[in-house]
């Protein structure tokens, strides 16, 4: 596993810009918002520690907190961290190396993050190992088809997909003409790669929901949920 250390955040020195980024109508707005309600809808109400993987300035606390669960962070990049504190308990550290108990977590939820990763499955791998036997995985994404590295959306809502979709790589931040990615860079993964890398980690996908937050008729944003057998 690759410890946290060895590991800089692209998001390190950036959380004042990002927390105003994604609040901001001329920023990421509109996909918060819409990707807020889709999580809504896939987690429900219910209770017990929830784990945010990759949790930035934990801007989903809250509503996480509505319904009923006890919000825990983590991340790599202590300066989102330094915002992310005074929403909920939070924690330093790599995706793919979580310092966390085996089978002690009934619910996981990420936002927004496979596009940071390089090692998605050793990140898929820690958090089936973390989650109890029945506990769910909520991912949150940018959709591949519509919103990836290849896709490129036009003034009336629709998509050009460009040569390049199925390849998996890193995409440096010129290579994008939007707000975060044009900053961070991102990892662009096909639709088949980011549900594979959570079959192989072992866990069950129960659901899969399409969202849009510009009005259009083609989703941004894709949602999955992910169950941990219950014999394992």
């Amino acid at each position: 596993m690759v410890h946290a250390e060895a590991v800089v955040s692209r998001y390190e020195g950036l959380a004042d810009w990002y927390e105003q980024t994604m609040g901001s109508v001329s920023g990421r707005k509109a996909l918060r918002n819409a990707s807020n309600e889709l999580l809504r809808d896939l987690i429900g109400p219910g209770s017990g520690t929830a784990l945010d993987i990759g949790c930035g300035t934990g801007t989903v606390s809250e509503l996480v907190r509505e319904l009923g669960y006890d919000p825990v962070g983590v991340d790599l990049a202590a300066d989102q961290l330094r915002i992310a504190a005074k929403r909920l308990p939070v924690v330093q550290a790599d995706a793919a190396n979580l310092p966390i108990l085996s089978g002690s977590i009934p619910l996981a939820y990420s936002t927004y993050t496979t596009g940071e990763y390089a090692d998605l499955q050793g990140v898929l791998n820690e958090i089936a190992r973390v989650l109890k036997p029945g506990g769910r995985y909520i991912e949150i994404t940018t959709h591949p088809c519509f919103n990836g590295g290849y896709a490129e959306t036009q003034k009336d809502g629709s998509v050009i997909v460009r040569p390049g979709y199925q390849r998996i790589h890193y995409l440096e931040p010129s290579h994008f003409n939007s707000t975060i990615r044009g900053r961070v860079g991102a990892w662009n993964r096909p639709l088949e790669e980011e549900i594979n890398v959570i079959l192989k980690a072992g866990l069950q996908i129960a659901r899969i929901s399409e969202s849009g937050s510009g009005g259009g008729t083609l989703p941004d944003t894709i949602g999955i949920v992910a169950v941990k057998p219950a014999n394992t």
